[in-house]
């Protein structure tokens, strides 16, 4: 079969030249409406319309406004004030999260510079490996001399006359 028997046999479709008569309608409207809609008689007469419409609208306003409060506190359900308080809220807790990220930057740093120096504690120790037999020796000279050297104290007495303890303290968290 070709295409000029194929054509033949094809009916009409009857809702095709409807779509056509409404789709040249839709256009017509269009074009008269969109002049219509940009003529300076058309601003004016809205003009006048919106105006109208506010100067009834305006003293109904706050009745309204208060009927609409009082309605949501009955529904338990927040205002537009709400809103606007919580979102004050999240500004500032947004603004200190901020600062504290800053300050943990400030933080990191320093911890990252002092990784470069080794620390007290390890000069100490690198320092004391080579002196330790000097040192031990100091503190047992000292021990002995104040063995045989006793203070007089005010009063008279070489013994403490207080009975204060030492306070124990409890050790640090993550040292170990």
């Amino acid at each position: 079969m070709s295409e000029a028997e194929a054509g033949a046999t094809k009916q009409p479709d009857p809702t095709e030249q409807f779509r056509e008569l409404r789709d040249a309608c839709l256009e017509i409207w269009s074009k008269n409406l969109i002049e219509t809609v940009n003529s300076e008689g058309y601003a004016k007469a809205s003009g006048a319309a919106l105006d109208g419409f506010l100067a009834v609208a305006a003293p109904l306003k706050e009745p309204t406004e208060q009927a609409m409060l009082k309605m949501l506190q009955q529904l338990n359900m927040p205002t537009s004030a709400d809103f606007a308080g919580l979102a004050g809220r999240f500004t500032n807790i947004e603004l200190l999260l901020d600062n504290l990220d800053a300050k943990l930057d400030r933080i990191e740093k320093l911890l990252a510079g002092m990784k470069a120096f080794p620390s007290a504690e390890a000069r100490v120790a690198k320092e004391s490996a080579g002196q330790g037999a000097v040192i031990h020796q100091g503190i047992a000279a000292n021990k002995t001399a104040q063995g045989k050297k006793t203070a007089v104290r005010a009063g008279g007495t070489s013994k403490r006359t207080t009975t204060a303890k030492p306070v124990r303290r409890a050790p640090r968290k993550g040292t170990r």
